[in-house]
């Protein structure tokens, strides 16, 4: 049996769908009221509740599983409180649970962002959790860091990044020349490499980067969100410094600011992490970003992210 938390997320639906049919037996933990519940209607899995801020909740979910893929976390949040109660708080009383009731392996769903040279407030709450990891030899665990999502409807990243390309009608301003290298990853792969790490001992104790097979600026992967969403505008790249001074002033003097510090980070610090380890470990083998990005999009999806 294996335990998926966020199992109604953006990674997670797809994720317990993969393993049901892949054989395994499943149990997706949602949240109470969770409003994506339906994503998980036709799966054939066990569906528990339990609310990783609170302890408590959560022993009767991980009762029997030798397994646990640990997804549940808050990625965009302009509460950096609440970001680190959910992503680290959160992590620690489902590893303690974990260890508790002696879970086998633990699989954690980190962040590229973990690994900046300088974090934004989620980086560094993905890499304060990882510490827990690291640090406890309690259970055998393999820390995954995913870079930039595309595909399965767009990635939050994704979906905001083409709003604010879109913010201005005649030209698509950006963050500075765009010259941070990214790898961007198809969910597909995402999907697919998490489960390939299940039931294999040579990923105890690892992180693997689970990024795309392409090595691109983001200047290039900008051009390529913008013309396949058809959006013809040219790009006009506005000073770093101008981009910071901007930023500071807005998150002072507004609640919700288009432009943040963190934001600027997250185009600006690369990702480019190996793949190798996990291709050799596990088969881990993700596709070409130029040959698969716009396929990746049923029409519908697609036709959404475009209007």
């Amino acid at each position: 049996m294996i335990l998926v938390t966020g199992a109604t997320g953006y990674i997670g639906c797809p994720l317990v769908q993969q393993l049901v049919k892949d054989g395994h037996k499943v149990r997706a933990m949602v949240v109470d009221e969770d409003p994506h519940i339906d994503r998980l209607e036709g799966i054939k899995c066990e569906i528990v509740k339990g609310d990783i801020t609170r302890k408590e909740t959560l022993k009767a979910a991980f009762k029997g599983i030798k397994t646990v893929i640990h997804l549940a976390a808050v990625k965009v949040s302009l509460n950096p409180d609440l970001m680190r109660r959910i992503n680290y708080d959160g992590t620690k009383n489902v590893v303690d649970t974990a260890v508790d009731e002696k879970v086998n392996h633990f699989i954690y769903l980190s962040a590229a962002a973990a690994n900046y040279q300088e974090c934004t407030a989620y980086g560094k709450t993905k890499k304060a959790a990882e510490a827990l990891m690291q640090a406890g030899g309690r259970t055998k665990f393999t820390i995954i860091r995913p870079t930039l999502l595309y595909g399965g409807g767009g990635s939050e990243e994704l979906i905001i990044y083409l709003k604010s390309l879109k913010k201005f009608s005649v030209i698509a301003p950006t963050v500075g020349s765009l010259s941070a290298r990214k790898r961007p990853v198809w969910l597909g792969d995402i999907v697919n490499g998490l489960s390939l790490v299940v039931n294999k001992p040579v990923s105890y104790g690892k992180t693997y980067n689970f990024s795309g097979a392409t090595d691109v600026s983001m200047w290039e992967y900008t051009q390529l969100i913008l013309h396949t969403f058809g959006v013809t505008k040219s790009m006009v790249p506005v000073p770093l410094w101008l981009c910071r001074f901007i930023a500071l002033v807005l998150e002072r003097f507004f609640r919700k600011p288009f432009l943040r510090k963190d934001l600027i980070l997250g185009v600006t610090m690369d990702a480019i992490g190996s793949y190798e380890e996990a291709k050799a470990d596990i088969g881990y083998d993700p596709v070409d970003l130029y040959g698969h990005f716009r396929d990746s999009f049923t029409d519908e999806e697609y036709e959404r992210l475009k209007s």
